[in-house]
């Protein structure tokens, strides 16, 4: 029986800078602070958008956080149809994955707006048998033993690109795959595969099945 794949958003399918930099930038000067570096946004990636949110602007005054992290989602469901990219043949792939009969799955940190613009815009949800998205309180790893025994997957194997993807394999018992290209780089040394492109991914995921 094919593994279940549970697959991580940004850094792992979705090309977050094409859209995340504007976006964020776009919310600081909106609220009078500087602009950051592609660099120091995307260290943030992952994490669910109110911690960035606090840890960007170095703040607890709710008011400022609630303004600044509605801004940053008008901004990006403006800019992800605009600008937003898959990376290089991501999207292929997960078709010819789902033409082979496997059950594909999407968890993310990623805020409800943000991920549910992006699969509309780039037809997710005809790929992806599951999309969740950041729930307050509940952990990734929580998440995917949620996706696990909801579809009774007896085996299942986690992609990402952070340190906190491959804890979420681990803690389900599962096969974790960290993808080098993503933002997590030196984090992924941890999964218990690493690869460096989408079709030394894909190759994986045959080899596993």
């Amino acid at each position: 029986m094919k593994p279940l794949l549970v697959f991580d958003l940004d850094g792992t399918l979705f090309r977050t800078e094409t859209v995340d930099v504007f976006a964020f930038n776009e919310a600081l000067a909106s609220n009078g602070y500087p602009p950051k570096t592609q660099d120091e946004i995307m260290s943030f990636v992952g994490l669910p958008l109110d911690g960035t949110c606090r840890a960007m602007l170095n703040s607890d005054n709710e008011e400022l956080i609630s303004k600044f992290k509605q801004d940053v989602i008008n901004n990006e469901s403006y800019a992800i149809p605009k600008t937003g990219e898959f990376y290089d043949g991501a999207i292929e792939m997960l078709k010819r994955l789902k033409n082979k009969g496997y059950m594909l799955c999407i968890c993310s940190n990623g805020n409800k707006e943000y991920v549910v613009d992006i699969a509309d815009a780039f037809g997710l949800n005809d790929i992806f048998d599951e999309i969740w998205y950041e729930k307050s309180g509940i952990s990734k790893s929580d998440a995917v033993e949620v996706l696990v025994q909801k579809h009774n997957a007896t085996k299942f194997v986690m992609i990402g690109d952070r340190l906190f993807d491959i804890k979420a394999a681990k803690d389900n018992d599962g096969i974790s795959i960290g993808v080098s290209y993503g933002f997590g780089k030196d984090e992924v040394l941890e999964a218990d595969h690493v690869v460096s492109s989408i079709l030394e991914l894909e190759e994986l995921i045959y080899r596993l099945s």
